[in-house]
């Protein structure tokens, strides 16, 4: 009996995993990370195995910043070709929206600019009104003064404050930040990479085997993305997180002995970090 495809509201693809801008508490880590360009060969097998299991509302490109790949709209082509998603959305900071290609409007069903505060923006509204106009795309002008300080250094301590943290965290849940990286299918965008951000602390983690599914070597890939999608327990990831319970705190933007500090600092008390909304009590706190 052939089963129904998956249905994910939307998934992501980083197409960078660096960025031009040095945002702070990044949960993407693009600040620390090297220059790297995803690979088109290796994106057209993962979507080409997964459409036949899979189908998502949204398909977002993002990293890092999208629009540095030089390859971008020859990424957007396979999507459409591939069909595994209703629309396609590139997630930007908008910074080089006024170098993109004509056929970049025609590719795309909408984007997702991100307003960072004290980034100038070298196009005018009103020019991109005139390219939503003509081409019927939409556009989200997403005011980001502040991001999530969620990412940790020393684990948690504590197993009900894991649990408690991935039963409330968006991106795994709400906000559906499924991501495709690298031949592996990941329930949340941090999980992706927690191995590599905790090892520029010289802290030693792997989480490939616990947090996402192999797309080529798994053998019932339907199966082992029902089983991923619908986890109970925390992701091996959840233990460096807060996820939605972390507070937020204005974004600014590293200089780069700023952004040194950044990556060699101690981290904050826990109870420090997290949201004071969610008065988690102090036995929690591990």
């Amino acid at each position: 009996m052939e089963r129904n495809k998956l249905w994910r509201p939307a998934i992501e693809f980083n197409l960078t995993e660096h960025c031009n801008l040095r945002c702070e508490h990044c949960d993407h880590a693009s600040p620390m990370m090297p220059t790297s360009f995803a690979d088109f060969a290796s994106f057209s097998r993962d979507i080409e195995v997964l459409s036949a299991v899979l189908h998502a509302g949204e398909l977002k490109f993002l990293g890092g910043e999208p629009v540095l790949h030089p390859g971008l709209l020859d990424f957007l082509r396979q999507a459409k070709v591939a069909g595994i998603a209703n629309r396609l959305i590139v997630v930007t900071n908008g910074v080089l929206l006024h170098k993109a290609p004509e056929e970049l409007w025609e590719l795309i069903d909408g984007l997702w600019i991100s307003i960072y505060p004290g980034i100038k923006l070298r196009f005018e509204w009103e020019w991109l009104q005139s390219i939503i106009d003509k081409y019927q795309i939409f556009v989200w002008r997403k005011e980001t003064p502040d991001f999530a300080e969620r990412s940790l250094i020393s684990p948690l301590g504590n197993d009900s404050l894991v649990q408690m943290v991935y039963d409330n965290c968006d991106l795994a849940h709400l906000f559906s930040c499924n991501t495709i990286h690298d031949g592996r299918y990941y329930l949340c965008s941090p999980s992706v990479w927690s191995e590599r951000r905790l090892g520029m602390h010289g802290i030693s983690f792997t989480n490939l085997a616990e947090d996402s599914v192999s797309i080529h070597d798994c053998g019932d890939l339907w199966a082992s993305l029902s089983e991923l999608i619908t986890k109970k327990d925390p992701l091996k990831a959840c233990r460096f997180c807060l996820g939605s319970w972390a507070r937020r705190v204005p974004n600014r933007q590293l200089t780069r002995k700023g952004l040194e500090e950044f990556a060699s600092r101690n981290p904050a008390e826990v109870s420090a970090l997290m949201s004071p909304e969610w008065m988690v009590p102090r036995s929690f706190l591990g």
